[in-house]
């Protein structure tokens, strides 16, 4: 599938766009971050949006602005047709939701596959009135209230028709792209996306939450059986160890690696301890520790909406097994299941020369240290 995004910026109402020919999720996360996470480039930006703070304030005719975006989009429809094919599809996205999340992208690609038409939004958290003359006439229910934002998605002949159909100079100005192509009855397929992807309208927008950062630590061990269990072979971060033929004491599967990211988890909401979930969940006769780490998202995320895992890093001691030739497995594994780049996962692994009885062969110790944003 040809993915094509078209950028505008509509924050600033300029008749400027780039086009990009993107293949996959990452590719789409490289570019994006490369605008606005780069140091450098969203300083530009910054600027921009302190010229343009004033221009907001004094500048009341938004549907001159409409005009001009419609007309910004219709500018790289037009380039479009004559580069792509009929079937490329198109992610129209504008600057002025700087906040989109990588995550989300990653689950559009996926539904882009099996959906023609898609919107980014979020349903409204507020109770919603319709007033007249000050006065309240109806109450809407907000489990229908959708709150449209960007990216929205169809494809290049789906686009085309509808700039043909429509004549913008005459007809009332379609205030995005969904309205836009319902000129020729297309239907839209919504996508529940972050809230935080929220569309920057009036100066006051600008100003963004600010964020909590903190750092926290958290360490589990294991002893070695003096029984060897086929069954219960070592595993770390996900990674059963075949070459290593040791069992951990532990009522559940012993990673130790899992184990050390739930308490850092824990700690840094000022939770209780890795035993009070694993406990309830191994009286189930559940030792799978993703079992436990799920559940610890659980419990955060209930607390705090907003909770971000910015980097994580790990600190293995211990003599046997052998770290080097599954180093790289275990890393993948603890990025997939926190749903980070692959550069935001470090690990480390030290014998500390038989200093400690972890390096005596008696066990393995690791230390995780998080960053994480509320």
């Amino acid at each position: 599938m040809n993915f094509t995004k078209v950028w505008f910026w509509q924050a600033f109402y300029r008749k400027i766009w780039q086009t990009y020919n993107i293949s996959n999720a990452r590719n789409f996360s490289k570019i994006w971050k490369s605008g606005w996470n780069n140091p450098r480039l969203r300083w530009k930006e910054i600027r921009k949006i302190r010229y343009f703070k004033n221009l907001f304030s004094k500048n009341k005719d938004y549907y001159s602005l409409r005009k001009r975006k419609i007309f910004s989009l219709k500018n790289a429809i037009i380039f479009l047709e004559n580069s792509w094919e009929k079937n490329s599809r198109i992610i129209v996205h504008n600057w002025a939701n700087p906040k989109l999340n990588i995550k989300d992208l990653e689950k559009w690609i996926v539904l882009a596959k099996e959906k023609k038409n898609i919107l980014f939004g979020f349903f409204s958290k507020d109770s919603i009135k319709e007033i007249k003359e000050s006065k309240v006439i109806q109450n809407l229910n907000r489990d229908k209230i959708f709150c449209a934002q960007t990216p929205q998605i169809s494809d290049l002949d789906t686009f085309v028709k509808a700039f043909k159909k429509i004549d913008i100079k005459n007809t009332p100005i379609p205030r995005d792209e969904v309205e836009l192509l319902s000129v020729i009855g297309e239907k839209f397929h919504i996508f529940e996306c972050s809230s935080e992807n929220k569309k920057i309208t009036f100066a006051h927008d600008f100003s963004e939450k600010k964020q909590i950062f903190r750092i926290w630590s958290g360490e589990d061990s294991h002893r070695f059986d003096e029984v060897f269990q086929e069954e219960k072979r070592v595993i770390l971060g996900w990674v059963t160890v075949l070459e290593c033929e040791k069992s951990l004491l532990a009522n559940s599967d012993g990673d130790v690696i899992l184990h050390s990211l739930i308490n850092a988890l824990l700690a840094s909401i000022g939770w209780k301890t890795l035993a009070h979930i694993a406990d309830e969940i191994c009286k189930k006769w559940i030792t799978d520790s993703r079992e436990y780490l799920k559940e610890t998202l659980t419990i955060i995320l209930a607390k705090h909406p907003d909770f971000e895992i910015q980097n994580v890093s790990f600190s293995l001691e211990c003599k046997i097994p052998k770290i080097s030739p599954i180093h790289d497995e275990i890393q993948e594994n603890i990025a997939k299941l926190l749903c980070l780049n692959i550069e935001q996962v470090w690990l480390n692994y030290h014998t500390w020369e038989k200093l400690s009885d972890y390096g005596k062969w008696l066990g393995i110790k690791c230390l995780c240290s998080i960053l994480v944003t509320l």
